[in-house]
């Protein structure tokens, strides 16, 4: 196996168990392929860690195992899926949920890979080339583990431009219903990037409906396939869904009709944000709940849209459009945005908007997604919800 030295001083934080092996800690290395196994050793070559080489963000690969002895191999990899089985036992039982995560990357062991489980139908993310060459060691212990209908994959990482692909089993035809919280959601596995439903955010749509939709009138922005909307309509007076892809209104409609919801109390818009808060600016439209939900990054013919940079602009259109005593749920899920400085950033915007308000929950991942206690990436979806004053 070969070795990567580590800088002097750089041990210590691999011992504590952080993951993910940093491009900037590294002092000596090999040439390497993407998926190889490799020692880290300190600067006397004593053993550190088994990891594998895959780059991904600012990483050259992650953390296996801190035991010399452990052997990466099938029934590695079957520990790990038994144990992540096992952690998930709620969701198993639960009533009213098919659909969630079995397995979590780094924190279930594995940077770089993910398993859903979609009422059956999985789904493997792999998120470089370095974890997508050992493939052929993980899938059947996956096989082995996990009771399933079928298997689909994402290929996340560069040059495949998330490729998907149907791996085996027995495919359903898509779009394929699966239920959260009682209600249904239209998901599809094998369409380029996404699902139909961002299964992170199941709690966050379960606070919103229960605790703050009631007889309320809802903005929902960055809606995708309104599934905060479908949430929300539960109990709310309306909704209303602005997204600027053109297929989230078959997409939304479709969630809509699943459920039984009257499009009546349910309007959409294909509209980019900021102009949609003109027109509402406009039509004289306010609301009770306006949720913003956007990308990391996302860019369109008019301008290039950052999270850290321009969220403010979120918040303050937003904010003009709400009525008295109104709630912002504010999210992101980028983990270059840490949580501290979200909520820096909140805070210093609904100021100089001289708004009085109190912040009146946060949330973060669902049990399901299970993150790494010595890496603060991993805990990237923060959810703020805010309750203006008056």
């Amino acid at each position: 196996m070969k070795q990567i030295m580590l800088k002097n001083g750089k041990e210590d934080k691999y011992f504590r168990g952080y993951p993910l092996v940093d491009k900037d800690d590294i002092f000596e290395m090999p040439s390497m392929d993407e998926g190889e196994l490799v020692a880290l050793v300190d600067a006397g070559k004593n053993f550190i860690a088994t990891a594998y080489y895959g780059e991904q963000n600012k990483g050259i690969g992650w953390v296996l195992s801190l035991d010399s002895t452990e052997k990466i191999d099938h029934k590695f990899f079957v520990k790990l899926f038994k144990q992540a089985i096992q952690e998930r036992e709620y969701f198993e039982n639960v009533d009213g949920i098919n659909a969630y995560r079995l397995f979590n990357a780094e924190g279930d062991g594995i940077g770089g890979l993910t398993i859903d489980n979609y009422d059956g139908h999985l789904l493997l993310q792999w998120y470089s080339v370095g974890i997508y060459r050992l493939k052929d060691r993980i899938l059947p212990a996956i096989q082995e583990v996990f009771e399933y209908k079928s298997i689909f994959e994402k290929r996340r990482f560069k040059g495949m431009e998330t490729s998907s692909d149907f791996v085996e089993g027995d495919a359903p035809e898509f779009p394929y219903v699966i239920e959260e919280n009682h209600l249904f959601y239209n998901v599809n596995l094998d369409d380029g990037p996404m699902t139909g439903i961002f299964l992170d955010q199941k709690e966050v749509r379960k606070k919103i409906r229960d605790h703050y939709s009631e007889d309320k009138d809802i903005l929902n922005l960055f809606s995708y396939t309104g599934a905060f909307s479908v949430a929300a309509s539960e109990n709310a007076k309306s909704t209303t869904s602005v997204d600027l892809a053109n297929r989230a209104r078959t997409l939304t409609e479709g969630n809509f009709g699943l459920n039984a919801m009257d499009l009546n109390n349910n309007h959409i818009f294909i509209m980019d944000v900021f102009d949609y808060f003109k027109y509402a600016l406009r039509h004289g439209l306010s609301y009770d709940v306006i949720v913003i939900d956007p990308p990391s990054f996302a860019r369109n013919k008019k301008k290039t849209f950052s999270v850290q940079k321009n969220y403010p602009e979120l918040i303050e259109g937003a904010a003009s459009l709400l009525n008295e005593t109104g709630t912002l749920v504010l999210s992101t899920n980028s983990s270059a945005f840490p949580q501290k400085a979200f909520k820096k950033m909140i805070n210093q915007t609904l100021d100089s908007l001289e708004l009085d308000y109190t912040i009146s929950d946060v949330m973060g991942l669902p049990k399901d997604f299970k993150t790494h206690p010595h890496y603060k990436p991993s805990k990237y979806l923060k959810v703020v919800f805010v309750q203006i004053n008056g």
